[in-house]
């Protein structure tokens, strides 16, 4: 999805694409270039607040910012990497772009999973002072104590991790918005269900069905149509536009959480 959206804002100008593995990275640019995008690459890991900032900076370098859009993200791997990535990563990704952010708009990608992480008290409380130096540490100790729902115990005991912390991107895009408000600066998120994407792809055939039949359309999203989305959304005409979570899940979200009609 990150590749087909960096595709489809071509039309805006020059697009920085950023990520840990310098094999895809060439290839994505490879994929953009042909796609007729003035496409730039540069190696970043948003855990890694140094490299983030250098890449904040070689962004500012091509042209005035006018959409930042964090499509990083794990769903596995650990606690300790999607805290790393999905969580801090989330964090750091605002605080290194923020001196450069003016007139623009601002996209994370959360998840519909999010809406299926209720946060505890306690949690909440972290998350109101993300900057804090044992931010992760906190989180870790919290959500190691609480147990799975049910309907992701077949994801394995780690797996908590990660609708939390869609459930924290969702929380952190909404209490950024006063703050990027002050430099006439959007910011809004947009969580995806299941779309036909390589990750997905690594499920058995018999569970991939079953996640397709779990839309209203009986089928995955295609990146495409989430990348033309985005595009929209970021056009003129959408410029009182901030401070929400977007959600383009062919219906799963609503068939999990409210009874359907017959």
């Amino acid at each position: 999805m990150g590749l087909a959206t960096a595709k489809a804002l071509g039309v805006f100008g020059p697009v920085l694409v950023g990520g840990r593995n310098q094999q895809r990275l060439d290839n994505a640019i490879a994929e953009l270039e042909a796609a007729g995008v003035d496409a730039y690459g540069k190696t970043v890991d948003i855990a890694d607040v140094d490299s983030l900032d250098d890449f904040a900076e070689f962004a500012a370098s091509i042209a005035p910012i006018g959409s930042l859009i964090n499509a990083a993200g794990v769903d596995s791997g650990g606690p300790d990497l999607i805290l790393a990535v999905n969580f801090k990563g989330t964090v750091n990704v605002i605080n290194a772009f923020m001196p450069y952010l003016q007139d623009a708009k601002v996209i994370n990608y959360s998840s519909i999973t999010g809406y299926f992480h209720q946060p505890t008290p306690t949690e909440i409380e972290i998350w109101q002072n993300p900057d804090a130096p044992d931010f992760v540490e906190r989180m870790k100790a919290e959500l190691s104590s609480r147990p799975l729902d049910p309907r992701m115990a077949f994801l394995g005991d780690d797996y908590i991790y990660y609708p939390a912390s869609k459930a924290f991107t969702i929380y952190y895009t909404k209490a950024n918005t006063v703050r990027l408000g002050k430099r006439n600066t959007a910011i809004f998120s947009v969580a995806p269900g299941s779309f036909d994407t390589p990750m997905l792809r690594e499920s058995p055939a018999e569970q991939l069905e079953k996640i397709a039949q779990g839309t209203a359309f009986g089928r995955l999203g295609d990146p495409a149509e989430m990348a033309d989305f985005i595009v929209k959304l970021l056009e003129p005409g959408h410029e009182y536009l901030t401070g929400v979570d977007l959600v383009l899940d062919g219906g799963k979200s609503a068939m999990t959480l409210v009874k359907q009609l017959d």
